[in-house]
């Protein structure tokens, strides 16, 4: 449901929970199994195929059983809703169904989908710029659709393609094999193929989309066959390689081909099994009549295959009777056309002839039709494998598209930790993939290092349009690709949380800030110690006391609760305090920048040196003349500033405006330093208040009474307490230092007259 909404073009439909009721979710759903069971078993005889099917519906009833109600009665809705398309069949098939687990997969929210901009830019919404248009070199509509959906899958088999592709990077983080020495020199041979076969389907149509046509029985004539042609040819050339069944789960350095994963996929595409049906069902169809929609004559009959069936074969009109103009023939004959030396007849017996012809050719066109869709049904017991092979070649065309952009841009394969070691990120040199492409050889790459034992939080400072945003997003996209770096060793994440930016739903009634703690509060429920945090200016909806403090609060959180990997950007130094609470935890760092005065600025200097009026006005002068260099590096620290004016004038705001909001800022920055100040001096007075009462305690050696002692030993302590009062969070009235005076006076007084 995070993912619906008018700006994803996904349809939501309610449903009342009270629909299904008593198990009557379940037995519509075991009803169309049941259906599906009888059809087949009164349609076809059973041979392999069909035992191998039938063992595939078992697993997935089991499946289903073990399905928790709730979804149970979203999968009877499903199948409700697409009887009405008579499209409920593809349900019933074993690879309609998979397990959904955290460890074959990452989570990624709509919000981290949307901030990260992997599948849509933020500008209009376009792959242009995304994540997704810069990986996507696919040859295939249906490779380039799956590639769509194996950004948020875990992506460790990219190495595997790399490295059987020969990249000259793949093995440069270490971790390969012996026998993956000699996989360059048969690089040429793989990619070749692989590129051919890819380049080839791309020239045809959508063979993935027109097996689902094929299925559900509205594919033509002509797109059948283009459909078994293309698989027929991708498995014939992949059969080139060589690869046996009996090699996939073991490694044989004789073979082409050493990564297990492609094996498998190539073995899947180019299986003897597939080619079989496929060559099968092209033999049984005539390509020409397919093309001219040619039904009568569209199968190639063979004995035994079809019933046969007894059909007038006549042509149309070339039943005439032709003779000479002088020749006189009967009078029931019906003229048709003549020539000057001819004349052409349709006797009686002739035109009844046609009547029964033409009633025989629309039994015929029903007949036909008849033994198309028979023969669609007949399909049914192939369309698992074949399915499956189509999916297998576009697997093979999304490695083969992540193959070529790591070798063209020099992607590593990362090192990859076991699940039994501590979560941990180092990334050597990493850079933006989207702003690389772009900027080319001036992105400047940064170093991440988090490790679950050590230093698992990064807090990131830094002046506005420095990098930060950048550098988090980076670290990101970088977790989702598994490359983009010239090292890295990761571990696998089970999910990258994110929150950034600021949106209102004014429709819903959600404020900017509402929906800012909204996300925080989903990470905070659904993060993991696996899971990869970025937070990007928390707290910046509401006032800045409530936003430090709802800042500091989540990371406090994440920090001792959950103990996930953490990027934190912010502009409240506050947060940085947290280190003292979890020491050798929490980094901070900041992307660096340089300074340099202008010489506009070096004349106000000077001018303010003879004529010092404020100043105020004279930091106000230099915030507004300083020359800011971003260097986009991320070093160890805090920022000092934020140049936000700099970022005013960019935004050409007039210039009168950044000039009278230099001045407020360099009022505040001192009446802040004052503040300080003061109550620096009265924390020092305070301790030598104590000093000198401790000091008076053990020294005295006046001849008063003990009674006067204790009263004298009182004013002062009264005093003391009065003196913390005002400088502590007590009420307003005794904070105020003018009721602190008169009390003191009056307790000097009184200790003066005794």
């Amino acid at each position: 449901m995070t993912d619906a909404g008018p700006e994803s073009n996904v349809r939501v439909e309610r449903t009342s929970r009270d629909c299904f009721s008593d198990g009557g979710a379940l037995a519509e759903v075991m009803s169309l199994y049941e259906n599906l069971s009888e059809d087949s078993r009164a349609d076809h005889q059973v041979d392999n195929v069909e035992v191998l099917e039938q063992r595939n519906h078992c697993l997935a009833i089991e499946g289903i059983m073990s399905m928790p109600d709730l979804a149970v009665q979203a999968l009877a809705l499903t199948i409700r809703h697409l009887k009405q398309f008579g499209s409920e069949r593809i349900l019933c098939m074993g690879a309609s169904f998979r397990p959904f687990s955290s460890n074959m997969e990452m989570t990624l929210s709509a919000n981290a989908l949307q901030q990260l901009e992997v599948l849509n830019n933020h500008s209009d919404g376009s792959e242009s710029g995304s994540l997704l248009q810069t990986m996507n070199h696919t040859l295939t509509i249906f490779g380039s659709r799956l590639l769509r959906n194996m950004i948020s899958a875990r992506l460790d088999a990219v190495s595997e393609i790399v490295m059987s592709m020969g990249s000259c990077k793949a093995s440069q983080s270490g971790g390969l094999d012996e026998e993956d020495s000699d996989v360059k020199s048969i690089q040429p041979e793989v990619h070749y193929l692989l590129s051919s076969v890819l380049t080839t389907l791309g020239r045809s149509p959508d063979i993935q989309r027109g097996l689902t046509r094929i299925f559900h029985r509205t594919a033509t004539a002509s797109e059948f066959i283009s459909v078994m042609q293309a698989i027929l040819f991708a498995g014939k050339q992949l059969q080139q390689l060589h690869i046996e069944e009996k090699d996939v789960n073991k490694r044989v350095q004789s073979r082409t081909l050493h990564s297990v994963l492609l094996r498998k996929l190539i073995l899947t595409a180019s299986s003897s099994g597939v080619i079989a049906n496929a060559a099968k069902l092209l033999s049984t169809l005539n390509k020409e009549a397919a093309d001219k929609g040619n039904l009568p004559n569209l199968f190639i009959i063979s004995s035994g295959e079809f019933p046969e069936r007894e059909f007038m074969s006549v042509s149309g009109t070339t039943h005439l009777i032709e003779v000479p103009v002088d020749v006189k023939v009967p009078s029931n004959w019906v003229k048709v056309n003549s020539t000057k030396k001819t004349v052409r007849y349709h006797p009686p017996e002739v035109l009844s002839a046609l009547d029964q012809l033409s009633l025989a050719n629309e039994e015929l066109m029903i007949a036909c039709r008849g033994a198309w869709d028979s023969f669609l049904r007949a399909f049914d017991k192939y369309f698992s494998e074949l399915q499956a092979a189509v999916q297998a070649l576009a697997t093979l065309d999304c490695l083969h598209s992540l193959a070529i952009l790591s070798r063209n841009k020099n992607y590593v394969r990362p090192v990859f930790v076991g699940d039994s070691e501590p979560v941990q990120m180092h990334i050597w040199s990493g850079r933006h993939l989207v702003l690389e492409t772009v900027l080319q050889d001036n992105f400047v790459p940064n170093d991440t290092n988090l490790h679950a034992d050590g230093e698992y939080c990064e807090i990131v400072t830094g002046p506005n349009m420095g990098g930060k945003s950048c550098y988090i997003r980076q670290v990101a996209l970088i977790a989702i690709m598994a490359q983009k770096s010239i090292s890295a060793k990761l571990c696998v994440l089970d999910g990258i949380h994110t929150r950034m930016g600021s949106s209102d739903i004014i429709q819903q009634g959600r404020s900017t800030f509402l929906e800012e703690v909204s996300e925080a509060s989903h990470i905070l429920h659904n993060c993991t110690e696996r899971s990869l945090v970025i937070i990007d200016e928390l707290g910046r909806g509401t006032s800045t006391h409530d936003g430090v403090a709802i800042a500091y609060a989540t990371l406090h959180y994440l920090l001792e609760h959950k103990r996930c990997m953490v990027l934190f950007v912010t502009h409240y130094h506050k947060i940085v305090d947290i280190k003292n609470e979890f020491p050798g935890s929490v980094g901070a760092y900041h992307v660096s920048y340089m300074m340099m005065s202008s010489p506009r600025d070096m004349d106000m200097d000077l001018d303010t040196d003879n004529n010092r009026d404020s100043k105020s006005t004279k930091n106000s002068g230099t915030v507004d003349h300083e020359d800011v260099t971003y260097l986009y590096k991320l070093v160890p620290g805090v920022s000092e500033r934020s140049f936000g004016f700099k970022v005013a004038q960019l935004a050409q705001i007039p210039s009168s405006c950044i000039r009278r909001a230099n001045i407020m800022a360099a009022e505040l920055e001192a009446m802040v330093v004052s503040r300080v100040k003061k109550n620096s001096a009265a924390r020092k007075t305070l301790q030598g208040a104590q000093e000198s009462i401790s000091k008076q305690s053990k020294l005295s050696n006046c001849s008063r009474t003990e009674q006067l002692g204790l009263e004298e030993d009182t004013s002062f302590r009264e005093f003391i307490l009065d003196l913390k009062s005002a400088l502590g969070n007590a009420n307003p009235e005794r904070r105020s230092f003018q009721f602190l005076k008169q009390h003191a006076r009056s307790i000097a007084k009184e200790l003066i007259g005794r």
